[in-house]
C-alpha cells in the first residue's frame, strides 16, 4: 500500500503480497513489496509454463526478479499510479529468425513498467501494469541476437495489503494511508 502519515513525523512502512501473471511476477507467480513514502522495493518469483510456437517447444522455467517502484500522489485513497524498474526474468521466447538452432530461451535483463495499483476497503490490492524490455537492456545479448527491439506485455495481479495485519486502526475498514508524504512533515 502506498504510505501515508501517521501521528509521528516519519512515513509509515507499508507492504503487500500479490499473485499474478506477467514479467513482474516471473510468469505465473507472486511478489512481495515493501516501501516507505513514494518508494518501494519488490522481489518476485514465478513459473513460465511450457509452450509450443511454430513447432518449437519453449521449455518451462522457474524465474525471479527484483526492482524498485515510485508511486505518484493523486490525493486519492484507492488509486496509485506507479512506474518501476527491475532486473530479472523478462520472458521465454522464440523468434522465427532463430529457426531450428539451439538457443537460450529465457531472457533476463532490465525491465521497466508503468501501471496502476488499486486498494479496496477490505485490504485487497489490484495491479495493472505494462512491462517493457528491449534487446538493448538484456544480459547475455550474444545468446539472444534475435530478441525484440521493443518488448511489451501486460501484467495483472491481485494481492493483500499486509500492513493491515500489524497496523490496526480505529478507523475500522477504511484505507489506512490516505496521502503519500515521503518526507514525514
Amino acid at each position: 500500500m502506498v504510505c501515508g502519515q501517521s501521528s509521528n513525523t516519519s512515513p509509515a512502512v507499508y507492504s503487500n503480497i500479490n499473485a499474478g501473471f506477467g514479467s513482474i511476477y516471473g510468469g505465473l507467480g507472486g511478489n512481495l513489496e515493501v516501501g516507505i513514502g513514494h518508494f518501494s522495493a519488490y522481489a518476485s518469483t514465478g513459473y513460465a509454463t511450457r509452450r509450443v510456437v511454430d513447432n518449437i517447444r519453449i521449455e518451462p522455467s522457474v524465474n525471479w526478479g527484483v526492482g524498485l517502484r515510485y508511486y505518484f500522489n493523486l490525493n486519492n485513497e484507492v488509486l496509485y499510479p506507479r512506474i518501476g524498474i527491475g532486473y530479472g526474468w523478462i520472458t521465454n521466447y522464440y523468434n522465427e529468425a532463430i529457426g531450428n538452432q539451439a538457443y537460450e530461451q529465457s531472457v533476463y535483463g532490465l525491465l521497466t513498467h508503468v501501471g496502476l495499483q488499486f486498494y479496496s476497503t477490505e485490504g485487497l490490492v489490484f495491479n495493472f501494469d505494462l512491462g517493457m524490455g528491449s534487446k538493448y537492456t538484456i544480459t547475455n545479448t550474444a545468446d539472444h541476437p534475435f530478441f525484440y527491439t521493443f518488448y511489451i506485455r501486460p501484467n495483472v495481479g491481485i494481492g493483500f495489503d499486509l500492513t493491515r495485519i500489524w497496523n490496526k486502526s480505529k478507523e475500522g475498514k477504511t484505507i489506512k494511508n490516505k496521502e503519500i508524504n515521503p518526507f514525514g512533515g
